[in-house]
Protein backbone atom coordinates (compact mmCIF):
# COMPACT_ATOMS: atom_id res chain seq x y z
CA UNK A 1 0.00 0.00 0.00
CA UNK A 2 3.08 2.59 0.24
CA UNK A 3 3.33 5.20 -2.22
CA UNK A 4 -0.52 4.57 -3.40
CA UNK A 5 -3.78 6.05 -2.97
CA UNK A 6 -5.48 2.94 -4.23
CA UNK A 7 -5.62 0.85 -1.14
CA UNK A 8 -4.73 -2.78 -1.69
CA UNK A 9 -6.33 -5.43 1.19
CA UNK A 10 -4.48 -8.51 2.41
CA UNK A 11 -6.75 -11.13 4.09
CA UNK A 12 -7.99 -14.94 4.08
CA UNK A 13 -10.84 -16.32 2.12
CA UNK A 14 -11.63 -17.82 5.12
CA UNK A 15 -12.29 -14.79 7.57
CA UNK A 16 -13.81 -12.90 4.60
CA UNK A 17 -16.58 -16.15 4.43
CA UNK A 18 -16.74 -15.74 7.70
CA UNK A 19 -17.50 -11.88 8.35
CA UNK A 20 -20.10 -12.11 4.92
CA UNK A 21 -21.97 -14.90 6.65
CA UNK A 22 -21.78 -17.06 3.87
CA UNK A 23 -18.89 -18.71 1.34
CA UNK A 24 -18.35 -18.28 -2.51
CA UNK A 25 -15.96 -19.78 -4.64
CA UNK A 26 -13.12 -17.57 -5.84
CA UNK A 27 -15.58 -17.05 -9.64
CA UNK A 28 -18.09 -15.63 -7.84
CA UNK A 29 -16.20 -13.54 -5.52
CA UNK A 30 -14.74 -11.76 -8.53
CA UNK A 31 -17.98 -11.32 -9.83
CA UNK A 32 -19.30 -9.66 -6.15
CA UNK A 33 -16.34 -7.68 -5.90
CA UNK A 34 -18.13 -5.08 -8.48
CA UNK A 35 -20.33 -4.29 -5.23
CA UNK A 36 -17.14 -2.48 -3.61
CA UNK A 37 -15.30 -1.40 -7.04
CA UNK A 38 -13.01 -4.31 -6.27
CA UNK A 39 -10.61 -6.41 -8.26
CA UNK A 40 -9.56 -9.30 -6.74
CA UNK A 41 -5.26 -9.52 -7.82
CA UNK A 42 -4.51 -12.53 -6.72
CA UNK A 43 -5.73 -15.81 -4.72
CA UNK A 44 -3.55 -18.74 -3.23
CA UNK A 45 -5.52 -21.97 -3.15
CA UNK A 46 -2.80 -23.48 -0.81
CA UNK A 47 -3.18 -21.18 1.70
CA UNK A 48 -5.96 -19.25 1.17
CA UNK A 49 -4.39 -15.84 0.73
CA UNK A 50 -6.49 -12.95 -1.18
CA UNK A 51 -5.23 -9.56 -2.45
CA UNK A 52 -7.88 -7.17 -2.97
CA UNK A 53 -7.49 -4.01 -4.94
CA UNK A 54 -9.99 -0.76 -4.46
CA UNK A 55 -10.55 1.24 -7.59
CA UNK A 56 -12.66 3.64 -5.79
CA UNK A 57 -10.91 5.60 -2.44
CA UNK A 58 -14.37 7.58 -1.80
CA UNK A 59 -15.79 4.96 0.59
CA UNK A 60 -12.80 4.52 3.68
CA UNK A 61 -15.49 1.83 4.97
CA UNK A 62 -14.14 -0.26 2.43
CA UNK A 63 -10.73 0.06 3.61
CA UNK A 64 -10.55 -3.25 5.28
CA UNK A 65 -12.05 -6.93 5.14
CA UNK A 66 -14.88 -6.21 7.70
CA UNK A 67 -16.03 -3.38 5.70
CA UNK A 68 -15.60 -5.37 2.03
CA UNK A 69 -17.72 -8.45 3.58
CA UNK A 70 -20.58 -6.50 5.46
CA UNK A 71 -20.99 -4.89 1.84
CA UNK A 72 -21.26 -8.45 0.36
CA UNK A 73 -23.96 -9.32 3.19
CA UNK A 74 -25.85 -6.17 2.48
CA UNK A 75 -29.13 -6.81 3.75
CA UNK A 76 -32.63 -8.41 3.32
CA UNK A 77 -35.40 -6.34 4.83
CA UNK A 78 -34.97 -4.26 7.73
CA UNK A 79 -35.43 -6.59 10.21
CA UNK A 80 -32.32 -7.67 9.46
CA UNK A 81 -30.97 -4.88 10.76
CA UNK A 82 -28.69 -5.28 13.63
CA UNK A 83 -27.06 -1.68 14.44
CA UNK A 84 -29.10 -0.99 16.97
CA UNK A 85 -27.67 -3.99 19.20
CA UNK A 86 -23.88 -2.64 18.58
CA UNK A 87 -23.74 0.04 21.75
CA UNK A 88 -23.93 -0.95 25.14
CA UNK A 89 -26.35 0.94 26.34
CA UNK A 90 -24.85 0.74 30.26
CA UNK A 91 -23.89 4.07 31.37
CA UNK A 92 -20.96 4.39 33.34
CA UNK A 93 -20.09 8.00 33.83
CA UNK A 94 -16.21 7.10 34.27
CA UNK A 95 -15.79 6.34 30.56
CA UNK A 96 -15.12 9.97 29.83
CA UNK A 97 -12.05 11.56 28.15
CA UNK A 98 -11.11 15.23 29.67
CA UNK A 99 -9.99 17.57 27.17
CA UNK A 100 -8.03 20.29 28.37
CA UNK A 101 -7.72 23.94 26.28
CA UNK A 102 -4.06 23.28 26.38
CA UNK A 103 -4.09 20.94 23.13
CA UNK A 104 -6.55 23.63 21.63
CA UNK A 105 -3.52 25.35 19.49
CA UNK A 106 -1.68 22.30 19.02
CA UNK A 107 -4.33 18.86 18.08
CA UNK A 108 -7.50 20.03 19.24
CA UNK A 109 -9.73 16.89 18.77
CA UNK A 110 -10.26 13.40 19.84
CA UNK A 111 -12.72 10.81 20.35
CA UNK A 112 -12.92 7.38 21.37
CA UNK A 113 -15.12 4.34 22.52
CA UNK A 114 -14.46 0.92 24.70
CA UNK A 115 -15.29 -2.79 22.32
CA UNK A 116 -15.34 -5.51 24.78
CA UNK A 117 -15.36 -9.11 22.87
CA UNK A 118 -14.05 -12.49 22.60
CA UNK A 119 -10.56 -11.71 21.41
CA UNK A 120 -9.23 -10.53 18.48
CA UNK A 121 -7.07 -13.76 17.50
CA UNK A 122 -4.31 -13.45 14.63
CA UNK A 123 -6.30 -12.54 12.01
CA UNK A 124 -8.60 -10.26 13.69
CA UNK A 125 -5.52 -8.67 15.02
CA UNK A 126 -3.78 -8.00 11.73
CA UNK A 127 -6.88 -6.81 10.03
CA UNK A 128 -7.24 -4.34 13.08
CA UNK A 129 -3.52 -2.93 12.60
CA UNK A 130 -4.00 -2.38 8.72
CA UNK A 131 -7.48 -0.51 8.68
CA UNK A 132 -5.76 1.74 11.85
CA UNK A 133 -2.45 2.60 9.42
CA UNK A 134 -5.15 2.66 6.39
CA UNK A 135 -7.20 5.47 7.87
CA UNK A 136 -4.71 7.59 9.29
CA UNK A 137 -2.52 7.27 6.85
CA UNK A 138 -4.73 7.75 3.70
CA UNK A 139 -7.75 8.98 5.14
CA UNK A 140 -6.25 10.66 7.50
CA UNK A 141 -3.15 12.71 5.17
CA UNK A 142 -0.57 10.59 7.13
CA UNK A 143 -2.16 11.38 10.67
CA UNK A 144 -1.91 15.25 9.69
CA UNK A 145 -5.71 14.87 10.07
CA UNK A 146 -6.68 11.83 12.31
CA UNK A 147 -4.41 9.33 13.62
CA UNK A 148 -5.69 6.11 15.47
CA UNK A 149 -4.52 4.64 18.39
CA UNK A 150 -5.64 0.92 19.88
CA UNK A 151 -4.90 0.27 23.43
CA UNK A 152 -5.64 -3.01 25.59
CA UNK A 153 -8.50 -1.69 28.29
CA UNK A 154 -7.00 -4.23 30.82
CA UNK A 155 -4.11 -1.54 31.27
CA UNK A 156 -6.30 1.81 31.54
CA UNK A 157 -7.93 3.73 34.54
CA UNK A 158 -10.87 6.18 33.44
CA UNK A 159 -11.48 9.16 32.80
CA UNK A 160 -8.76 9.50 30.56
CA UNK A 161 -7.03 13.55 30.31
CA UNK A 162 -5.99 15.06 26.86
CA UNK A 163 -3.61 17.75 27.17
CA UNK A 164 -0.80 19.52 26.06
CA UNK A 165 2.80 19.77 27.66
CA UNK A 166 6.02 21.04 27.42
CA UNK A 167 8.74 18.66 25.58
CA UNK A 168 10.95 17.79 28.79
CA UNK A 169 7.97 17.62 30.88
CA UNK A 170 7.20 14.03 31.28
CA UNK A 171 8.81 10.66 29.99
CA UNK A 172 7.82 7.19 29.13
CA UNK A 173 8.72 3.88 26.97
CA UNK A 174 7.41 4.75 23.89
CA UNK A 175 6.21 1.23 21.37
CA UNK A 176 8.71 -0.95 19.75
CA UNK A 177 11.88 0.36 22.26
CA UNK A 178 12.62 -0.52 25.75
CA UNK A 179 14.99 3.09 27.25
CA UNK A 180 12.63 5.51 28.55
CA UNK A 181 12.07 8.73 27.08
CA UNK A 182 10.97 12.40 26.71
CA UNK A 183 8.36 13.68 24.21
CA UNK A 184 11.54 15.16 22.57
CA UNK A 185 13.97 12.71 22.54
CA UNK A 186 10.50 10.38 21.12
CA UNK A 187 10.74 12.82 18.08
CA UNK A 188 14.56 12.58 17.73
CA UNK A 189 14.80 9.10 18.54
CA UNK A 190 11.98 6.96 17.47
CA UNK A 191 11.16 5.77 13.84
CA UNK A 192 7.61 7.17 14.08
CA UNK A 193 9.03 10.31 15.74
CA UNK A 194 11.51 10.94 12.66
CA UNK A 195 8.49 10.14 10.28
CA UNK A 196 6.14 11.98 11.68
CA UNK A 197 7.51 14.51 14.15
CA UNK A 198 6.83 17.46 11.28
CA UNK A 199 3.41 17.73 12.51
CA UNK A 200 4.66 19.35 15.68
CA UNK A 201 7.18 21.47 14.21
CA UNK A 202 6.59 25.07 15.81
CA UNK A 203 5.12 23.65 18.72
CA UNK A 204 6.17 24.49 22.01
CA UNK A 205 3.79 22.31 23.85
CA UNK A 206 3.38 18.46 22.71
CA UNK A 207 0.00 16.25 23.41
CA UNK A 208 -0.45 13.46 25.18
CA UNK A 209 -2.99 10.92 26.60
CA UNK A 210 -3.01 10.43 30.18
CA UNK A 211 -5.00 7.63 32.22
CA UNK A 212 -6.06 8.93 35.95
CA UNK A 213 -3.56 7.43 37.57
CA UNK A 214 -1.30 9.48 35.41
CA UNK A 215 -0.07 6.81 32.73
CA UNK A 216 0.78 8.02 29.69
CA UNK A 217 -1.14 5.90 26.79
CA UNK A 218 0.10 7.60 24.09
CA UNK A 219 1.95 10.69 22.57
CA UNK A 220 -0.60 11.64 19.41
CA UNK A 221 -0.26 11.65 16.41
CA UNK A 222 3.68 10.01 17.01
CA UNK A 223 3.38 6.65 18.80
CA UNK A 224 1.50 4.41 21.89
CA UNK A 225 3.18 3.83 25.40
CA UNK A 226 4.99 0.52 25.29
CA UNK A 227 3.03 -0.69 29.01
CA UNK A 228 -0.43 0.43 28.39
CA UNK A 229 -0.77 0.96 24.10
CA UNK A 230 0.83 -2.98 22.89
CA UNK A 231 -2.42 -4.55 21.71
CA UNK A 232 -1.96 -8.53 21.59
CA UNK A 233 -4.12 -10.88 20.03
CA UNK A 234 -5.83 -12.49 23.37
CA UNK A 235 -7.00 -9.04 23.96
CA UNK A 236 -10.81 -8.83 23.80
CA UNK A 237 -11.40 -5.93 25.66
CA UNK A 238 -10.17 -2.77 24.11
CA UNK A 239 -9.95 1.09 23.67
CA UNK A 240 -9.78 2.88 20.17
CA UNK A 241 -9.07 6.89 19.75
CA UNK A 242 -8.54 9.08 17.08
CA UNK A 243 -7.48 12.58 17.35
CA UNK A 244 -6.97 15.19 14.63
CA UNK A 245 -8.57 18.69 13.75
CA UNK A 246 -11.72 17.78 12.02
CA UNK A 247 -14.54 16.54 14.18
CA UNK A 248 -16.21 15.14 11.39
CA UNK A 249 -13.47 13.34 10.07
CA UNK A 250 -12.57 11.69 13.24
CA UNK A 251 -16.11 10.59 14.18
CA UNK A 252 -16.30 8.51 10.46
CA UNK A 253 -13.10 7.16 11.46
CA UNK A 254 -14.38 6.14 14.85
CA UNK A 255 -17.99 4.65 13.36
CA UNK A 256 -16.26 2.48 11.02
CA UNK A 257 -13.68 1.15 13.89
CA UNK A 258 -16.95 0.32 16.21
CA UNK A 259 -18.97 -1.61 12.85
CA UNK A 260 -16.05 -3.46 12.05
CA UNK A 261 -15.07 -4.72 15.80
CA UNK A 262 -19.13 -5.41 15.99
CA UNK A 263 -18.92 -7.76 12.93
CA UNK A 264 -16.00 -9.47 15.03
CA UNK A 265 -18.93 -10.60 17.92
CA UNK A 266 -17.72 -6.97 20.33
CA UNK A 267 -20.27 -4.81 21.99
CA UNK A 268 -19.35 -1.25 21.92
CA UNK A 269 -19.43 1.03 24.75
CA UNK A 270 -19.79 5.00 23.98
CA UNK A 271 -17.37 7.59 25.54
CA UNK A 272 -17.92 11.12 26.90
CA UNK A 273 -15.27 13.42 25.34
CA UNK A 274 -16.10 16.70 27.80
CA UNK A 275 -14.14 19.83 26.82
CA UNK A 276 -15.16 23.84 27.11
CA UNK A 277 -18.14 22.75 29.08
CA UNK A 278 -19.51 20.69 26.51
CA UNK A 279 -19.86 16.88 26.19
CA UNK A 280 -19.94 14.57 22.51
CA UNK A 281 -20.21 11.00 22.80
CA UNK A 282 -18.28 8.80 20.28
CA UNK A 283 -19.09 6.89 18.35
CA UNK A 284 -22.55 7.92 16.78
CA UNK A 285 -24.41 5.15 15.17
CA UNK A 286 -27.28 8.21 13.87
CA UNK A 287 -27.48 8.18 10.42
CA UNK A 288 -28.67 10.72 8.12
CA UNK A 289 -31.60 10.85 5.68
CA UNK A 290 -31.64 12.51 2.14
CA UNK A 291 -34.54 12.79 0.11
CA UNK A 292 -34.23 11.00 -3.79
CA UNK A 293 -37.13 12.74 -6.57
CA UNK A 294 -39.00 10.60 -7.51
CA UNK A 295 -37.91 10.82 -11.12
CA UNK A 296 -34.22 10.49 -10.54
CA UNK A 297 -33.54 6.75 -10.36
CA UNK A 298 -35.38 6.51 -14.13
CA UNK A 299 -33.62 9.87 -15.57
CA UNK A 300 -29.94 8.47 -14.69
CA UNK A 301 -30.63 4.69 -15.73
CA UNK A 302 -32.22 5.65 -18.72
CA UNK A 303 -35.06 3.64 -18.52
CA UNK A 304 -37.92 3.35 -16.30
CA UNK A 305 -37.48 1.99 -12.56
CA UNK A 306 -40.29 0.39 -10.20
CA UNK A 307 -40.64 2.13 -7.07
CA UNK A 308 -39.66 -1.31 -4.92
CA UNK A 309 -37.44 -2.17 -7.76
CA UNK A 310 -35.47 0.64 -6.43
CA UNK A 311 -35.92 0.42 -2.70
CA UNK A 312 -35.47 -3.04 -2.07
CA UNK A 313 -31.96 -2.81 -4.33
CA UNK A 314 -30.97 -0.08 -1.95
CA UNK A 315 -31.87 -2.56 0.99
CA UNK A 316 -30.34 -5.31 0.01
CA UNK A 317 -27.06 -3.34 -0.93
CA UNK A 318 -26.99 -2.21 3.35
CA UNK A 319 -29.04 1.00 3.25
CA UNK A 320 -30.73 1.45 7.17
CA UNK A 321 -33.88 2.51 5.89
CA UNK A 322 -35.83 3.16 2.26
CA UNK A 323 -39.17 4.45 2.94
CA UNK A 324 -41.49 5.69 -0.35
CA UNK A 325 -43.18 8.47 -0.28
CA UNK A 326 -45.25 11.28 -2.38
CA UNK A 327 -41.80 13.58 -2.49
CA UNK A 328 -39.73 10.92 -3.28
CA UNK A 329 -37.79 8.08 -1.19
CA UNK A 330 -36.50 8.82 2.25
CA UNK A 331 -33.41 7.07 2.35
CA UNK A 332 -31.45 6.49 5.60
CA UNK A 333 -27.51 6.26 4.86
CA UNK A 334 -25.70 3.97 6.92
CA UNK A 335 -23.56 5.87 9.72
CA UNK A 336 -20.04 4.76 8.61
CA UNK A 337 -20.63 6.00 5.36
CA UNK A 338 -19.84 9.49 4.17
CA UNK A 339 -19.81 9.63 0.89
CA UNK A 340 -23.63 9.83 0.12
CA UNK A 341 -23.87 13.58 -0.33
CA UNK A 342 -26.57 13.81 -3.14
CA UNK A 343 -29.21 11.88 -4.57
CA UNK A 344 -27.91 10.99 -7.23
CA UNK A 345 -24.98 8.96 -4.95
CA UNK A 346 -28.19 6.91 -3.56
CA UNK A 347 -28.80 6.31 -7.75
CA UNK A 348 -25.16 5.55 -8.34
CA UNK A 349 -25.65 2.49 -5.51
CA UNK A 350 -28.58 1.29 -6.99
CA UNK A 351 -26.81 0.55 -10.41
CA UNK A 352 -24.08 -0.94 -8.79
CA UNK A 353 -26.17 -3.28 -6.80
CA UNK A 354 -28.68 -4.34 -9.87
CA UNK A 355 -25.31 -4.34 -11.99
CA UNK A 356 -24.47 -2.28 -15.18
CA UNK A 357 -24.24 -5.37 -17.32
CA UNK A 358 -28.19 -5.17 -16.47
CA UNK A 359 -28.46 -2.26 -18.78
CA UNK A 360 -28.94 -1.96 -22.36
CA UNK A 361 -26.39 0.37 -24.12
CA UNK A 362 -27.36 3.19 -26.28
CA UNK A 363 -25.24 4.33 -28.80
CA UNK A 364 -24.38 8.52 -28.28
CA UNK A 365 -26.33 10.22 -30.76
CA UNK A 366 -23.92 13.28 -31.19
CA UNK A 367 -20.41 13.54 -32.00
CA UNK A 368 -17.75 16.15 -31.00
CA UNK A 369 -13.97 16.10 -31.99
CA UNK A 370 -11.77 17.09 -29.09
CA UNK A 371 -9.05 19.80 -28.94
CA UNK A 372 -6.24 21.06 -27.01
CA UNK A 373 -7.79 23.91 -23.98
CA UNK A 374 -6.84 27.64 -25.20
CA UNK A 375 -4.61 27.86 -22.42
CA UNK A 376 -2.87 24.73 -22.21
CA UNK A 377 0.06 25.73 -24.49
CA UNK A 378 0.95 28.87 -22.16
CA UNK A 379 0.88 26.68 -18.54
CA UNK A 380 2.94 23.78 -20.61
CA UNK A 381 5.74 26.57 -21.20
CA UNK A 382 5.28 28.14 -17.93
CA UNK A 383 6.19 24.42 -16.80
CA UNK A 384 9.12 24.74 -18.86
CA UNK A 385 10.55 27.56 -17.32
CA UNK A 386 9.88 26.90 -13.71
CA UNK A 387 11.45 23.92 -13.57
CA UNK A 388 14.22 24.51 -15.57
CA UNK A 389 14.96 26.95 -12.75
CA UNK A 390 14.61 24.23 -10.34
CA UNK A 391 10.94 24.51 -8.89
CA UNK A 392 8.99 21.36 -8.24
CA UNK A 393 5.27 21.71 -9.03
CA UNK A 394 2.36 21.14 -6.48
CA UNK A 395 -0.93 19.73 -7.18
CA UNK A 396 -3.68 20.72 -4.75
CA UNK A 397 -7.48 20.14 -4.15
CA UNK A 398 -9.67 22.62 -5.26
CA UNK A 399 -11.98 22.74 -2.16
CA UNK A 400 -10.29 24.08 1.38
CA UNK A 401 -10.97 25.44 4.23
CA UNK A 402 -12.70 28.42 5.02
CA UNK A 403 -10.08 29.48 7.74
CA UNK A 404 -7.13 28.40 5.22
CA UNK A 405 -8.70 30.90 3.21
CA UNK A 406 -8.80 34.12 5.63
CA UNK A 407 -7.72 33.84 8.84
CA UNK A 408 -4.75 31.80 8.17
CA UNK A 409 -3.51 34.74 5.91
CA UNK A 410 -4.29 37.56 7.39
CA UNK A 411 -7.37 38.19 4.96
CA UNK A 412 -10.79 38.84 5.25
CA UNK A 413 -13.62 35.84 4.01
CA UNK A 414 -15.72 38.29 1.33
CA UNK A 415 -13.82 37.20 -1.81
CA UNK A 416 -14.43 33.12 -0.62
CA UNK A 417 -17.02 31.16 -2.13
CA UNK A 418 -18.51 28.93 0.50
CA UNK A 419 -19.95 25.83 0.21
CA UNK A 420 -23.29 25.20 2.03
CA UNK A 421 -23.69 21.97 3.89
CA UNK A 422 -20.13 20.61 3.23
CA UNK A 423 -19.58 17.05 4.61
CA UNK A 424 -16.33 18.51 6.08
CA UNK A 425 -15.45 22.03 7.62
CA UNK A 426 -11.55 21.14 6.03
CA UNK A 427 -13.34 21.41 2.54
CA UNK A 428 -16.10 23.56 3.49
CA UNK A 429 -14.86 26.19 0.55
CA UNK A 430 -13.86 26.29 -2.92
CA UNK A 431 -10.10 27.99 -2.89
CA UNK A 432 -9.60 31.69 -4.21
CA UNK A 433 -5.65 31.56 -3.76
CA UNK A 434 -2.97 29.08 -4.39
CA UNK A 435 -0.81 30.50 -1.55
CA UNK A 436 -2.29 28.36 1.12
CA UNK A 437 -1.38 25.44 -0.17
CA UNK A 438 2.32 26.34 -0.71
CA UNK A 439 2.37 27.43 2.92
CA UNK A 440 0.94 24.01 3.89
CA UNK A 441 3.26 22.19 1.67
CA UNK A 442 6.30 24.03 2.81
CA UNK A 443 5.57 23.19 6.58
CA UNK A 444 5.02 19.46 5.95
CA UNK A 445 8.57 19.53 4.25
CA UNK A 446 10.86 20.57 6.97
CA UNK A 447 12.83 17.40 6.93
CA UNK A 448 13.78 17.63 3.50
CA UNK A 449 17.26 19.58 2.46
CA UNK A 450 16.77 22.94 1.38
CA UNK A 451 16.53 25.53 -0.38
CA UNK A 452 12.90 24.81 -0.80
CA UNK A 453 11.34 25.83 -4.41
CA UNK A 454 7.68 24.83 -5.15
CA UNK A 455 4.96 26.12 -7.72
CA UNK A 456 1.29 25.17 -9.01
CA UNK A 457 -0.87 26.43 -11.90
CA UNK A 458 -4.86 26.18 -11.44
CA UNK A 459 -8.02 26.93 -11.14
CA UNK A 460 -9.33 28.81 -8.18
CA UNK A 461 -12.88 30.93 -7.60
CA UNK A 462 -13.61 34.35 -6.87
CA UNK A 463 -16.50 36.10 -5.50
CA UNK A 464 -16.97 39.93 -6.27
CA UNK A 465 -19.59 41.73 -3.68
CA UNK A 466 -22.46 42.94 -5.24
CA UNK A 467 -22.86 46.32 -6.88
CA UNK A 468 -25.82 49.15 -6.47
CA UNK A 469 -27.79 46.95 -9.27
CA UNK A 470 -26.27 43.98 -9.62
CA UNK A 471 -25.89 40.65 -8.06
CA UNK A 472 -22.60 39.05 -6.24
CA UNK A 473 -21.02 37.29 -9.26
CA UNK A 474 -18.46 35.04 -9.57
CA UNK A 475 -15.20 34.53 -11.29
CA UNK A 476 -13.44 31.57 -12.15
CA UNK A 477 -9.29 32.06 -12.55
CA UNK A 478 -5.97 30.81 -13.31
CA UNK A 479 -3.52 31.51 -10.85
CA UNK A 480 0.35 30.42 -11.05
CA UNK A 481 1.65 30.72 -7.64
CA UNK A 482 4.98 29.98 -6.18
CA UNK A 483 7.17 30.02 -3.09
CA UNK A 484 10.98 29.63 -2.05
CA UNK A 485 12.21 28.64 1.48
CA UNK A 486 15.83 28.68 2.62
CA UNK A 487 17.94 30.76 5.49
CA UNK A 488 18.20 33.92 3.22
CA UNK A 489 15.15 33.75 0.90
CA UNK A 490 14.19 37.06 0.14
CA UNK A 491 12.05 38.96 -2.36
CA UNK A 492 14.84 40.09 -4.91
CA UNK A 493 15.32 36.47 -5.19
CA UNK A 494 12.46 35.57 -6.05
CA UNK A 495 11.38 38.73 -8.30
CA UNK A 496 14.38 37.62 -10.43
CA UNK A 497 12.95 33.60 -11.18
CA UNK A 498 9.66 35.77 -11.94
CA UNK A 499 10.58 38.75 -14.04
CA UNK A 500 12.72 35.89 -15.75
CA UNK A 501 10.09 33.57 -16.83
CA UNK A 502 7.67 36.30 -17.58
CA UNK A 503 9.82 37.79 -20.11
CA UNK A 504 9.97 34.67 -21.95
CA UNK A 505 6.08 34.59 -21.99
CA UNK A 506 6.36 38.29 -23.84
CA UNK A 507 5.49 40.21 -20.43
CA UNK A 508 7.72 42.22 -18.37
CA UNK A 509 5.53 43.75 -15.32
CA UNK A 510 6.68 45.89 -12.83
CA UNK A 511 7.16 45.94 -8.90
CA UNK A 512 5.20 48.75 -6.92
CA UNK A 513 5.61 48.90 -3.12
CA UNK A 514 2.36 47.68 -1.09
CA UNK A 515 1.72 46.29 2.48
CA UNK A 516 -0.37 43.13 1.92
CA UNK A 517 -1.02 40.23 4.74
CA UNK A 518 0.72 37.40 4.65
CA UNK A 519 3.61 39.25 4.16
CA UNK A 520 6.05 41.62 6.26
CA UNK A 521 5.13 45.39 6.13
CA UNK A 522 7.98 46.97 3.22
CA UNK A 523 8.90 43.80 2.10
CA UNK A 524 5.69 42.89 -0.19
CA UNK A 525 4.14 44.60 -3.46
CA UNK A 526 1.69 44.43 -6.02
CA UNK A 527 2.49 42.92 -10.17
CA UNK A 528 1.52 45.59 -12.36
CA UNK A 529 1.60 45.80 -16.47
CA UNK A 530 2.07 49.18 -17.60
CA UNK A 531 -1.32 49.24 -19.97
CA UNK A 532 -3.27 48.10 -17.16
CA UNK A 533 -4.55 50.12 -14.19
CA UNK A 534 -5.21 47.00 -11.47
CA UNK A 535 -2.73 44.99 -10.40
CA UNK A 536 -2.25 41.35 -11.96
CA UNK A 537 -0.46 39.69 -9.04
CA UNK A 538 1.37 39.76 -5.33
CA UNK A 539 4.80 39.02 -4.05
CA UNK A 540 6.37 39.17 -0.83
CA UNK A 541 8.29 37.54 1.86
CA UNK A 542 5.97 36.00 4.63
CA UNK A 543 5.98 37.48 7.96
CA UNK A 544 7.66 35.62 11.06
CA UNK A 545 3.97 35.92 12.60
CA UNK A 546 2.22 33.43 10.08
CA UNK A 547 5.36 31.62 9.60
CA UNK A 548 4.87 30.41 13.05
CA UNK A 549 1.10 29.70 12.56
CA UNK A 550 1.70 27.57 9.67
CA UNK A 551 4.67 25.46 11.52
CA UNK A 552 7.27 27.12 8.46
CA UNK A 553 10.38 27.21 10.26
CA UNK A 554 12.68 29.43 7.70
CA UNK A 555 12.16 32.43 5.78
CA UNK A 556 9.81 32.42 3.03
CA UNK A 557 8.56 33.94 -0.20
CA UNK A 558 5.31 33.89 -2.35
CA UNK A 559 4.27 35.17 -5.46
CA UNK A 560 1.02 34.37 -7.11
CA UNK A 561 -0.25 35.97 -10.82
CA UNK A 562 -3.67 36.15 -12.22
CA UNK A 563 -2.86 34.31 -15.53
CA UNK A 564 -6.08 35.76 -17.11
CA UNK A 565 -5.16 39.17 -16.10
CA UNK A 566 -1.48 38.30 -18.05
CA UNK A 567 -2.76 37.33 -20.78
CA UNK A 568 -6.54 38.39 -21.34
CA UNK A 569 -7.79 36.20 -24.10
CA UNK A 570 -6.09 33.21 -21.88
CA UNK A 571 -9.26 31.41 -19.88
CA UNK A 572 -11.78 31.64 -18.41
CA UNK A 573 -11.93 35.21 -16.70
CA UNK A 574 -15.81 36.83 -16.83
CA UNK A 575 -18.13 36.83 -14.46
CA UNK A 576 -20.38 33.75 -14.38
Amino acid sequence: MKGSLVPTLETTLTDLQTLAGTTFSIEELERRLDWVKGELKSSDPKTGNLKIELNDTNRPDLWCVEGIARQLRGGKSPSDRSWDRMIDQTDDPTLEIRVDPSVLSVRPIIGGFVARGPGLGSQGLTQLIQTQERLSELYGRKRSDVAVGVYPLRAISFPLHYEAVPPGSLSFVPLGLTERLDLRGVLEHHPKGKTYGALLSGKSRYPVLRDTSGAVLSFPPITNARETGEVTESDGDLFIEATGFDRERIRLVLNILAANLFDRGYRITALSVSEDGRSTRFPDTKSHTLVVPNDLPGRVAGEPVGKEAFRDMLLNYGYDRVEIGKDGYRVAVPFYRDDILHPVDCVEDFLIARGYDSFSPTLPSLFTAGREARFRPVEDKIRELMIGLGFQELLSNILTSLERESSDLGRDSSRTVEIDNPVSRQYGAVRSTLISFLLHSEAQSSRFPYPHRLFEIGEALEKRPAGPDMPPTLREKRLFSGLIAHPSAAVSEMAGYLLETLRYLGSEPRLESADLSPYISGRSGFLRLTHQSGPIGEIGEVHPEYLERWGIRMPTVLFEIDLGLLFPSYGPSAPQ
